[in-house]
């Protein structure tokens, strides 16, 4: 099992991150990224939490932090045996100080995190493809993207607990921010 903290993105940014999957999986035959069915970006992923203390933190996190913008500015690839290709978000002041306190607040309460989500190296990022990207269709990717403009700007309003079993995420719970 993995479990993790994320934020869904408003509903404009949600509709323009599924007809992007749809085209990719009509024009590449991709389908790996909907294992998370949610277009969302992550904040943390580890093995598990302690999830009482995990609940009461984003309760807590949500009630003190107003809802805010987060901007994107184009693509990027993970790369390596199982490529990841992603529309980037900027780590702005704002961005960073949330993803510092939620990282600082969790250590003492999550199994194993995942060093990539630590605040030196965490590369907010929303996925495009994930899971079945090869080197036979990653051109077909690229070509279908890299003449589009991502530059957006998406709300965001929640935070939640996202939890990976038998191969699907869904979300656990959620938390409105109202600070």
């Amino acid at each position: 099992m993995v479990k993790g903290v994320a934020s869904l993105l408003d509903r404009p940014a949600t509709a323009r991150v599924e007809q992007i999957w749809n085209d990719l999986e009509k024009l590449c035959g991709l389908t790996g990224v909907r294992i998370t069915p949610f277009p969302h970006f992550s904040w943390q992923v580890t093995e598990d939490y302690d999830q009482p203390a995990l609940d009461a933190l984003l309760k807590k996190l949500a009630a003190d932090t107003p809802p805010f913008s987060i901007r994107t500015t184009g693509l990027g690839i993970f790369t390596g045996p199982s490529p990841v290709v992603y529309l980037a978000i900027v780590k702005d002041a704002k961005l960073f100080s949330i993803h510092e306190a939620l990282w600082k607040e969790t250590r003492q309460f999550s199994i194993r995190p995942e060093p990539y989500y630590s605040p030196d190296q965490w590369v907010p990022h929303i996925t495009l493809a994930y899971g079945d990207v090869s080197p036979d269709n990653l051109d077909c990717v690229t070509r279908s993207l890299a003449y589009q403009s991502f530059d957006w700007t998406i709300r965001i309003d929640n935070l939640v607990s996202i939890s990976l079993t038998d191969d699907r995420a869904a979300p656990i719970v959620r938390y409105r921010l109202s600070g």
